[in-house]
């Protein structure tokens, strides 16, 4: 991603609210990028929780979901944040030049 390093973890919440939901958030040291925001958004999930549950915003990402669930959504988030910051350089490369660059020659 664009900063090369993952955001720490500097506090999380979780808070019980009505019909037996949670709402938890964790909030890091830094503010996340746009291009971190998107490399987040883009990972895939096949099931629920899938990234697009999850809000995004400065340095807290924020959910809601069944008390009994919160630690697998917790987990959830975690698998995602991996994957999104792996640095997979060769999914992002692109497979031709660019005519928007110079190429190296």
């Amino acid at each position: 991603m664009a900063s090369g390093q993952p955001p720490e973890v500097v506090r999380e919440r979780s808070d019980g609210v009505a019909g037996g939901l949670v709402s938890c958030a964790v909030i890091f040291d830094r503010e996340l990028t746009r291009d971190e925001i998107a490399g987040f958004y883009m990972v895939e999930s096949d099931s629920r929780p899938a990234p697009m549950d999850f809000e995004l915003a400065g340095r807290v990402i924020a959910w809601e979901c069944r008390r009994e669930e919160e630690a697998r959504w917790r987990l959830a988030l975690e698998i995602f944040l991996v994957k999104s910051f792996r640095g997979d350089a060769e999914k992002r490369r692109p497979s031709r030049p660019s005519i928007f660059r110079a190429d190296e020659r």
